[in-house]
């Protein structure tokens, strides 16, 4: 199910592009990771993380909106050991470039569906769900050598439950690369 729900969201920011854009436009591959902070309930119980992203970025020069399709990972040790929380995501994002190329600042927000797994050393059990969720960010891209790289923060909410633990909310900082 999940495959067919992004395949649905990329379809769906792709097509979300102006018939011109699409025309002009480009695509490109970026790869990204750095620290990821646990906020409010999962907070409570976890150390900082680690966070993972591969996505497709589309644009035209000549527009300054653009669509992101990524997938994500972070991990989280939980505080006094034993515990550990890993979000998987998968999200389709709007870019609303603030400056022409080279460096420059962006704007970057979407919706996405979330899978958070709970594993227990002591237990040895673990429990898996997944949810809707929304992010919402920024970043700047500059050039680094011949390449393009960006740091980007951005917020996510799972819009899940505090029952069943999906309400979790976390903040990915990355710098990435884009090819």
């Amino acid at each position: 199910m999940s495959r067919r729900l992004l395949a649905v969201l990329a379809a769906g920011a792709l097509l979300a592009l102006p018939a011109g854009a699409r025309a002009q436009g480009s695509s490109s591959i970026l790869v990204s990771g750095g620290l990821s902070l646990p906020m409010s309930d999962l907070g409570d119980v976890s150390n900082s993380g680690y966070n993972i992203n591969l996505g497709l970025a589309f644009g035209a020069p000549i527009i300054p909106v653009g669509a992101r399709i990524e997938g994500g990972f972070s991990s989280f040790d939980g505080k006094g050991g034993g515990t550990t929380t890993r979000i998987a995501s998968a999200t389709a994002n709007a870019v609303l470039n603030l400056g022409p190329t080279g460096a420059a600042p962006y704007l970057i927000g979407g919706l996405g569906i979330y899978n958070r797994r709970l594993s227990s050393d002591a237990f040895n059990a673990s429990d898996s769900r997944t949810t809707a969720g929304v992010n919402i960010g920024g970043g700047i891209r500059f050039p680094l050598g011949g390449i393009s790289t960006f740091l980007e923060a951005r917020y996510h909410v799972m819009l899940g439950n505090q029952n069943e633990a999906t309400n979790l909310q976390f903040i990915p900082i990355s710098f990435g690369v884009q090819f």
